[in-house]
């Protein structure tokens, strides 16, 4: 991702995270976007520029893309999404921050391609385990990672004491 880049995703993570923790922890929405910023800044304070972040566009590489039913169509262009991951190097890991799909690129195979893309770096790299956190009400990317092979490792639980 270039700095030019960066506002556009910025703008998305804030409101797509602040949907996540409304929607999720129970708070207004106006609490959830001030944290939504805070988190931003305190993991990328020098934005795409950010040391030990890898901050990625996925964007359209071929001439044709298939949809869900095989048929081929003419892909869009620009970004098709974001990935956000950071590499422990020394457990040998990557954690998944952000990894999104724009509606309009959504059943194209963008999503498969881009994680495709991604163990093939990080198996250049060492790395041998990918983690990643997916909300509870977002079923969609539940079932894209367990058609990728991943597995379910524990579960996050809250509880709002009133």
């Amino acid at each position: 991702m270039s700095e030019a880049d960066f506002p556009a995703y910025r703008d998305y993570f804030i409101d797509d995270y602040a949907q996540d923790l409304a929607s999720n922890h129970g708070l207004a929405l106006a609490d959830a976007r001030q944290q939504a910023e805070a988190s931003l800044l305190q993991y990328l304070p020098r934005g795409a520029a950010t040391p030990d972040q890898s901050l990625l566009c996925i964007v359209p590489v071929s001439d044709t893309v298939s949809d869900n039913t095989g048929n081929e169509v003419a892909p869009t262009v620009g970004i098709a999404g974001y990935l956000w991951h950071s590499i422990d190097s020394a457990a040998h890991t990557t954690f998944i921050y952000d990894f999104y799909i724009l509606p309009a690129h959504r059943g194209l195979g963008y999503g498969k391609a881009a994680m495709a893309a991604l163990e093939a770096e990080l198996k250049t790299m060492g790395v041998s385990q990918i983690k990643l956190r997916v909300a509870y009400d977002n079923p969609r990317a539940r079932a894209l990672y367990e058609e990728l092979g991943f597995h379910i490792t524990g579960y996050n639980m809250a509880k709002t004491l009133g």
